[in-house]
């Protein structure tokens, strides 16, 4: 009994000293009405972006056409990401040939899904992750990132912050657990870059690691590594490109997004023990004796390998 005590006294205390430790940091960095927006571009960084000359751009001001950038005093023109979006459109009714500024999918083109993962934490996946599913987005295509670590941090750094935001689920467990599946559209929401949507992660991802063995001796997980996959099937029309931040480990999260990617990326460090942490988890992968992996991931193919 006094054992029973101190336990409920300690996990009161863990409760208590991570909300005194979170709410400090959360009032700082984010005050209750503070949004994350995206800084504005130069007229040449937004032509590099567009595919066309900073000249083509200050004509279209000229001429009245597209939207009108903010100008400062020295007569520099300033882009908003949102500015960016509309001239895409823009320029897009009168290209020369379809995609020239808007490379979407085109008919009988396939969803592409990306899965960035390692063995080894701390080598820079979700910081790749972000910045992949963030250029992308910026050049044209329908993004969709997905942050299946439990440690959120591609979350955070989309101006989402797990303890607080997400208090009653909205993670890609909602859509994948057996016991009544939510539509994966329930999960989505958009942030600050137009083109990119965002399923946030938190510790509830979890949930999927220690059901995953309780309903496989149930008998009721089923091809339990394709539920990622038929949860984005849901939404195949609305994207291009799906990037998924997976965890730093082999386990049922990572292997049910292996199954749905149709690729790859590793990131690590060039250093030995990084190489030998990678070596493992593509052997892991491509276990020959591993049956359900080859059957979990049939057209799944790696993409790269990124040194960070």
């Amino acid at each position: 009994m006094l054992e029973d005590l101190n336990r409920g006294h300690q996990a009161t205390f863990r409760s208590a000293l991570a909300n005194q430790l979170a709410r400090p940091t959360r009032e700082s960095l984010f005050p209750p009405d503070a949004t994350k927006q995206m800084r504005k571009f130069t007229s040449g960084e937004a032509a590099a972006l567009l595919g066309v000359n900073d000249s083509y751009l200050r004509k279209l001001h000229l001429d009245g056409k597209g939207p009108s950038p903010e100008t400062t005093a020295g007569n520099r023109r300033l882009y908003s990401v949102q500015d960016l979006h509309d001239l895409r459109q823009l320029l897009e009714k009168t290209a020369r040939k379809p995609g020239d500024y808007l490379p979407g999918r085109r008919e009988g083109d396939h969803l592409q899904i990306i899965g960035v993962m390692n063995f080894k934490g701390g080598s820079g996946k979700t910081t790749t992750a972000a910045h992949l599913a963030q250029r992308l987005a910026l050049t044209g295509y329908r993004v969709l990132a997905i942050d299946l670590d439990p440690q959120a941090s591609m979350t955070a750094l989309h101006g989402v912050q797990p303890e607080f935001d997400l208090p009653d689920g909205g993670t890609l467990y909602d859509a994948i657990r057996y016991d009544d599946p939510a539509p994966i559209q329930a999960v989505i929401r958009k942030t600050y870059i137009p083109g990119l949507d965002l399923i946030p992660g938190n510790l509830e991802l979890m949930e999927f690691e220690h059901e995953t063995p309780r309903a496989l001796a149930q008998g009721n997980a089923g091809l339990f590594f394709f539920r990622v996959r038929e949860a984005l099937a849901q939404v195949d029309a609305d994207y291009d490109v799906v990037v998924i931040d997976c965890p730093p480990q082999l386990g049922f999260l990572t292997m049910s997004a292996l199954s749905a990617a149709t690729g790859v990326l590793v990131t690590i460090h060039p250093e030995m023990l990084d190489v030998m942490s990678m070596s493992q988890f593509l052997r892991m992968t491509a276990d020959p004796d591993g049956r359900d992996r080859r059957q979990a991931a049939p057209t799944c193919r790696m993409t790269g390998c990124a040194t960070c």
